[in-house]
């Protein structure tokens, strides 16, 4: 075998083994992520997000919340078991406080106490 051949395979299998935590991480049982879009000032646990657009990426028993790529909340979570997939990206609130937040195609959601 050639030593560009190896060095080409040997760059290969690195960017290969990189990418794996990745890859895993988005597939994981206690992994979900989604955006949502908020109307109106919205609570979720002690913290008050503001109306827009957050990337919400919930990871074992924590939630966080990105805005403009900066986390403006982490607050701990539950992921529920639905009965059947989620249909669509869709959120529910109760008095202007997050409660869940359903993920498209995902037999789980995330759900947040009082």
């Amino acid at each position: 075998m050639s030593r560009a051949m190896l060095l080409i395979l040997s760059n290969l299998a690195a960017v290969t083994v990189i990418s794996i935590p990745s890859w895993s991480k988005s597939n994981s049982k206690n992994y979900l992520s989604t955006t949502i879009d908020l109307a109106s000032p919205t609570r979720i646990r002690n913290k008050q997000l503001q109306p827009g657009k957050y990337k919400v990426i919930a990871e074992g028993n924590e939630a966080k919340f990105e805005r403009d790529g900066k986390i403006v909340a982490q607050v701990p979570c539950t992921l529920k078991t639905l009965s059947q997939k989620a249909q669509e990206d869709d959120f529910q609130t109760d008095h202007n406080r997050l409660t869940q937040i359903d993920v498209a195609g995902k037999m789980e959601a995330i759900t947040f106490g009082s």
